[in-house]
């Protein structure tokens, strides 16, 4: 049984054009003119591959293969992208997974379990609120941004409410995605298997100096909040480094008051971003801080606290298993960045595998990922899901 790749591909590209802007990139934002094409384009797929297809009230697409036993191993990603995204991020793991079920349908394959594809809406949060439509599937909360967000795209809480699954209709949720990284491309490995999603910390870091005339004010008389500052902020690196490798610490942008060219900083502040599949990880970056700079003039407090998520072990032995099975490289890796999979893995048994991308370029037009890449994935998805759906209850 043998997917077809040139098929494949050829959606993958297809999909890319709906929403596409010369020099641009792919802008497919939730609930806009572009999405719903996109989405119709992706249903039109499903249709065509012999799939049951419905679209639930907050706009999420399921394509479905019934089989002898109602519950259901999921597959899934999203249609929407970011604005001048790429043709890959979300759209591999859906399209993926319609190629999967449609060999399956070819080869008149007798599955045990009912199969489903579901393309969610909302995933990059553009419109209304990250991951939106995964958490209504998963019945997961909604931020109270996005439930105010809501009535903008005529939806209500009900709406979102009546989206709702039940856990025990699952037996196992999937997300073939690009890894939007580099570790892959750059170590020559073929696949990475997704060990878990890292937690996400940020704390807002408040320095305090003195404001004064910059001319007139000697620097050995200076109380530069800028200064100080500076040394917070390269702490903050070199800590992290220490403590994790696989640690990201990242200040994407600062604040300095009053902000003139001619006075002396009497405030900074700035966010602080760690992410870390060791939680504890962050922890102990932040007591150093705390610890190196215990006067007033530093406040560090957290505003985000994001869990991190782990996928299920058996999910990832069985993927790896198929791997092996394939004769394809691979390495076990966290994600660094957010997926559906954060709210379908408190739902259902969840495991993810990355293929490389290209110079580990996403949220770009440059985004890429080759044609082998793309068909290894895939290859290993039907491996997968015919494995999983041979194991029964195990």
């Amino acid at each position: 049984m043998q997917i077809q790749t040139t098929r494949l591909i050829s959606a993958l590209k297809q999909l890319g054009t709906i929403g596409f802007e010369e020099g641009h990139g792919t802008s497919r934002i939730a609930y806009s003119t572009a999405f719903f094409a996109g989405r119709d384009y992706v249903e039109a797929l499903m249709r065509n591959a012999g799939l049951k297809t419905r679209i639930d009230p907050v706009g999420n697409l399921i394509g479905s293969l019934p089989g002898r036993d109602t519950r259901r191993i999921a597959i899934g990603s999203h249609v929407d992208t970011v604005p001048g995204g790429g043709i890959y991020d979300g759209a591999y793991g859906i399209l993926s997974g319609i190629e999967v079920l449609h060999t399956l349908i070819e080869n008149t394959y007798s599955n045990h379990y009912t199969l489903e594809v579901i393309a969610f809406n909302e995933e990059e949060g553009n419109a209304v609120g990250g991951t939106f439509g995964s958490k209504a599937f998963a019945g997961a909360a909604q931020e109270a941004s996005a439930i105010e967000r809501c009535s903008t795209f005529g939806l209500s809480r009900e709406d979102i409410d009546a989206c709702r699954q039940d856990p025990a209709d699952y037996r196992a949720y999937l997300e073939w995605h690009i890894e939007q990284g580099g570790i892959l491309d750059t170590d020559h490995i073929s696949l990475g298997v997704v060990e878990g999603i890292v937690a996400i910390t940020r704390y807002l870091i408040t320095v305090k100096g003195q404001a004064n005339h910059a001319g007139s004010t000697p620097m050995n008389l200076r109380d530069d909040a800028l200064e100080k500052a500076c040394s917070v902020i390269q702490a903050a690196y070199t800590v992290s480094r220490e403590t994790d490798p696989g640690m990201t610490c990242t200040i994407g942008s600062v604040n300095v008051k009053p902000g003139a060219v001619n006075v002396i900083p009497g405030e900074v502040d700035f966010p602080l971003e760690l992410r870390a599949m060791n939680p504890d990880s962050i922890r102990s970056v932040v007591n150093a801080l705390e610890r190196r700079f215990p006067g007033g003039d530093v406040s560090i407090c957290q505003f985000l606290w994001q869990d991190e998520t782990r996928m299920d072990t058996t999910l990832m032995d069985c993927i790896e298993h198929c791997c092996r099975r394939q004769g394809f490289s691979y390495r076990r890796m966290p994600s660094g960045a957010g997926h559906d999979a954060i709210n379908m893995a408190r739902f259902t048994p969840t495991a993810m595998l990355f293929i490389p991308s290209v110079g580990g370029i996403s949220h770009s037009i440059e985004e890429n990922s080759l044609d082998e890449d793309v068909e290894n994935g895939a290859k290993v998805l039907l491996d997968v899901i015919l494995e999983l759906d041979r194991r029964r209850d195990e």
